[in-house]
């Protein structure tokens, strides 16, 4: 190996190492199961990927190829963002260009954080993804309303009196937030563009899908806001006899094993079960307990992924969202490329489409017949399934249109997105879109829910087409499924990816067609 080749190899080497650390370390947090030294192991990695890294400046190393020159962006971006091994001196752990922006931000998720684990709901203490599920499954109409007016204080810790910019901090972030994007650095126009898209389409396509939706599902009269859920919930309440909380990983385990997708046989770690010793997970997640490693022989380590969260209840709801998860997981275990890639893609959106390649089965009225042993029919298995991508659609254009006019009131925005699309009764007095926690963490991000259906449904239609239905399993299909989308990594772009599995760039066809099966 030339000179310069080993010293990026090396490097690599050090990255990876320092990675699986780190890993390691937020696993361990997060699970309430930290090693004593991990901490100082991890720190010591990052200072020897940063001394492997001197040695290629003082050598003046420039890379020969474009894969090269990207794996070392790479690496430079991780490690200028690493949390240990920084000193106190070192500039750029000190350099914020949007330091008010980003205090802003903040200041305002700490208080939304706070108030969204603790609603108080006649002096019981839930957390706002609670509440939503009690929604789904009270039956009385006004306890619903009393249930969806406790949220109060979580939309007040966003948008204050949703009076205007001196007392709303939301609306003070939005003109900052506005400026970023106008000036160049619009997350929905880079999502766009990594997927292949021009960002001029998002807006028409997201609009597409809602006025599909109301043509498939739009209800007789106007409903009230706390009777979405509820409407939305037909499918989980006639399911969640035949799916307690014991039953999801014996459900959602041979499911995957039928896909070739084992997850035992693939090593995903879960912590799932609620533990005395660990804090309850809010939203369950999917992350690296080690990346994949090739050995000397030109075999393979998988890296091992980790779902962790906190079922209690079961049901359709819980199950999607294990599958989902799962999904994730299984993407994790098949990526094979070099260390400097072997992270997430590059689109959040395409991300989340890929969890959803399997998660989607849920909603299927076959696939329910085949594993659960029981069915609801096809139109409530598809409101319960896209009811909440139709409000993601909805948050997303509510940010892409305050971003174009941040002077408009926020509350009006809303409900006239939701009672032209939805088909809910308006309360411009309530501001009950700021219960999510995207708006204020990462401005645009909503626009990857809204995007990732849009994925899922394009690629799922690519796959049946190839290999058919897997409703009741195909052994094959994990194979098929990694060699073509999920062991890339950061080697290849989203977009290229996306291309050469549908031919195209991707288009909302496919969802609108799954929609109007309504």
């Amino acid at each position: 190996m030339p000179a310069a080749a080993h010293r990026l190899a090396a490097a690599e080497q050090r990255y990876l190492d320092a990675r699986d650390l780190v890993d390691e370390l937020e696993l361990g947090q997060a699970r309430g199961l930290v090693a004593p030294d991990l901490e100082a192991r991890a720190s010591q990695a990052i200072v020897a990927l940063a001394s492997e890294l001197a040695e290629l400046d003082a050598a003046d190393y420039q890379p020969a190829n474009h894969e090269d020159r990207r794996a070392l962006e790479l690496i430079r971006g991780w490690l200028a963002e690493a949390p240990l091994g920084r000193r106190d001196d070192d500039p750029t752990s000190h350099a914020e260009p949007d330091h008010g922006y980003r205090a802003l931000s903040e200041r305002i998720e700490q208080r939304y954080s706070a108030e969204q684990a603790a609603v108080d709901v006649g002096g019981d203490r839930l957390t706002r993804l609670a509440v939503l599920g009690r929604l789904a499954v009270e039956p009385d109409a006004a306890e619903r309303r009393r249930l969806f007016l406790a949220l109060d204080p979580v939309w007040r810790s966003i948008d204050g009196d949703g009076a205007g910019p001196t007392t709303s901090p939301y609306q003070r972030l939005l003109r900052l937030s506005a400026d970023r994007w106008a000036s160049g650095r619009s997350p929905v126009a880079a999502n766009a563009r990594a997927l292949g898209l021009d960002p001029a389409t998002i807006e028409p396509s997201l609009v597409e899908i809602l006025q599909a939706w109301r043509a498939a599902m739009s209800p007789a009269q106007p409903i009230e806001p706390w009777d979405w859920w509820y409407q939305a919930g037909a499918a989980d309440r006639a399911l969640g006899p035949a799916i307690p909380v014991g039953r999801l990983r014996p459900l959602s385990d041979p499911y995957h094993a039928a896909l070739g997708a084992d997850p035992h046989a693939l090593g995903i770690g879960y912590d799932v079960d609620p533990r005395p010793d660990r804090p309850p997970v809010p939203v369950a997640y999917t992350t690296f307990g080690r990346r994949p490693r090739e050995g000397s022989d030109g075999g393979w380590t998988r890296a091992q992924p980790w779902i962790l969260g906190t079922y209690t209840r079961g049901g359709l709801g819980e199950l999607t969202e294990l599958v989902h998860e799962t999904g994730h997981g299984i993407h994790l275990a098949g990526i094979r490329t070099r260390p400097a890639f072997a992270d997430w893609p590059d689109s959040d959106a395409f991300t989340e489409a890929l969890g959803e390649l399997t998660a989607l089965d849920t909603a299927e009225p076959s696939w329910q017949q085949h594993w659960l042993g029981t069915s609801v029919p096809l139109v409530e298995s598809l409101r319960g399934r896209y009811a909440e991508v139709m409000l993601d659609v909805c948050w997303a254009l509510f940010e892409i249109r305050l971003h174009v006019d941040p002077a408009r009131r926020p509350n009006d925005v809303w409900t006239e997105l939701t009672s032209t699309y939805l088909g809910i009764a308006g309360h411009p007095e309530w501001s009950w879109w700021a219960m999510r926690g995207q708006l204020v963490q990462e401005p645009g991000y909503m626009v990857n829910y809204a995007i990732g259906p849009i994925l899922a449904a394009d690629l799922r239609a690519a796959i049946r087409a190839a290999r058919g239905d897997w409703t009741a399993g195909d052994p094959g299909w994990y194979a098929w499924v990694s060699e073509r989308i999920y062991r890339w990594g950061l080697e290849r772009t989203s977009g290229e990816v996306l291309r050469d599995v549908l031919g195209r760039p991707p288009t909302p066809d496919a969802l609108l067609t799954e929609i109007a099966r309504a």
